[in-house]
């Protein structure tokens, strides 16, 4: 199925926007449904939007299963990077040992 992102919010801006794009993934997702991302006509977002969108898909899915079931498509190298950058730095988070001082 292919989501696009303007079909279901006008300005994909804050966290809030993300939750209505992360509940529309997550049902696809949880069905083993490939999803495609559409970003067409965005040119940019903020990484509230990633993180509630894309990131909180690791609460209920793995990595990899993320990776085999999302595709990001039409969307700039900005977007790209955002996304990427933000998933490694919390898949970097959760390696780290907790010190808990």
């Amino acid at each position: 199925m292919v989501i696009k992102i303007v079909d279901y919010v006008e300005k994909p801006s804050t966290y809030e926007d993300g939750q209505i794009v992360y509940d529309v993934i997550s049902q696809m997702m949880k069905k083993g449904e490939k999803t495609v991302i559409s970003f067409s006509g965005i040119t940019s977002i903020p990484s509230a939007f990633v993180n509630s969108a894309f990131i909180r898909l690791l609460e209920e899915f793995s990595y990899d299963e993320i990776k085999s079931l999302l595709v990001i498509t039409d969307s700039t190298r900005h977007i790209n990077e955002l996304i990427k950058s933000r998933f490694n730095f919390v898949l970097s988070q959760a390696r780290k040992p907790n010190l808990g001082m």
